[in-house]
Parts: C-alpha cells; sequence; structure tokens
C-alpha cells in the first residue's frame, strides 16, 4: 500500500454537515478545523488528537507552528481548488 497523503478532508454531511475537518495523518496525527471567530477573523486549529501534540512538539515548539502553517497553505489550496474546480463545471455546463 503506498503511503498516505499528508492531510486529508473529513467531512460527515450527515451528523456535522457545518463543518469539515483536516486529518493529519502523520505523528502526531489530529484533527484540525477552519475556526471563525468573526466575519473577519479564521484561523486553523486542532479540535481532536490522537497523538498528544504538545509532548511531541515539547522540545520544539517551533516546528508544531510550522506544521500548521504548511496545514492552513494546504487547506487553502484545497479552497482554491474547489473552486476552479466548480469553474470549469460551469464552463462545461455553458457548452
Amino acid at each position: 500500500m503506498s503511503q498516505l497523503p499528508k492531510f486529508l478532508i473529513a467531512d460527515d454531511p450527515v451528523t456535522d454537515p457545518e463543518n469539515e475537518y483536516i486529518f493529519h495523518t502523520q505523528k502526531p496525527r489530529f484533527f484540525a478545523k477552519r475556526v471563525e471567530e468573526d466575519e473577519e477573523t479564521a484561523y486553523i486549529d486542532i479540535v481532536e488528537e490522537i497523538d498528544n501534540v504538545e509532548e511531541f512538539y515539547k522540545d520544539s515548539p517551533e516546528k508544531k507552528q510550522e506544521l500548521l502553517e504548511q496545514l492552513e497553505d494546504w487547506y487553502y489550496s484545497y479552497m482554491e481548488w474547489l473552486e476552479d474546480d466548480g469553474e470549469e463545471d460551469d464552463e462545461e455546463e455553458e457548452a
């Protein structure tokens, strides 16, 4: 079996349709999601840990911050891809 991607999107449209989670598949494994404080402020944060993230990064907390920044970049690239894919679908329907 090939190695899993570093980040995966996870959602549950039946029981939790309002949320979309990002699963970090490598140690430390965890679920994160985009948290909106208000209309102008949003960020990606860990919401459920499988492995203890603080313990994993106890000697290098800057690496935890670096991972969260990578996750945020990946997530926003994913969101852009969704928008681009939707635009392509619209163009195909018009043709």
